[in-house]
């Protein structure tokens, strides 16, 4: 697995629609939250990039993912309903 910037992760989703967006926020959140909770008492698997690294790169999505889904709302939820 290769990690990329979080810059070129959010263009991927640009064009979603924020109810779109939901499921991958959900995903990263998962993701979270496993690596979270993982026992780190036993055996260590090496992977290349580490569970760390991934870890922090899942952080770093999810905050630009945020915003995004932020921008989203406002467009599609906020300004939608002052335009009506």
């Amino acid at each position: 697995m290769s990690m990329i910037s979080p810059s070129y992760f959010i263009d991927q989703y640009k064009d979603y629609k924020y109810e779109d967006l939901l499921p991958v926020r959900d995903e990263l959140i998962e993701d979270i939250k496993a690596f979270e909770k993982r026992d780190d008492s036993g055996e260590r698997i090496i992977i290349n990039p580490s569970p760390e690294v991934i870890y922090q790169c899942n952080l770093d999505y999810l905050a630009e993912l945020s915003k995004l889904i932020a921008e989203k709302y406002r467009e599609e939820v906020v300004w939608k309903d002052d335009e009506e």
